[in-house]
């Protein structure tokens, strides 16, 4: 396969195309980049460390969100259960779902 832009050969831009896939949730991105990279027959072990990458870089800047709404709004994101469910679909009757650990009255979170 002849590389699709110059400057990186093909295994290079199939790689940053998976990261980038991974990393922008796109999926039919994805499977189109792994099609082509089984086609250039590159590598499992560097397919699954660009999605590693790609992943890496996706959840970053979630992570410092987490940190920095904890500090400025007061709220534990941090140390909160991840949860599949979206926390603006639980009922009334199942109660909070901010998962925080401190059910003190004395120092309530303001998540319920």
């Amino acid at each position: 396969m002849k590389p699709m832009f110059k400057g990186l050969n093909t295994e290079t831009q199939l790689l940053v195309g998976i990261g980038a896939a991974v990393a922008a949730g796109c999926i039919p991105c994805l499977e189109k980049m792994v099609d082509l990279a089984d086609k250039a027959s590159i590598g499992s072990k560097k397919l699954k460390a660009a999605a590693i990458i790609g992943q890496f870089v996706k959840d970053q800047p979630a992570a410092h969100m987490e940190v920095a709404a904890d500090r400025l709004l007061g709220t534990h994101l941090q140390k909160a259960a991840k949860t599949v469910a979206c926390p603006a679909e639980v009922s009334e009757s199942e109660g909070s779902n901010c998962g925080c650990q401190n059910d003190s009255a004395a120092e309530p979170c303001g998540c319920s």
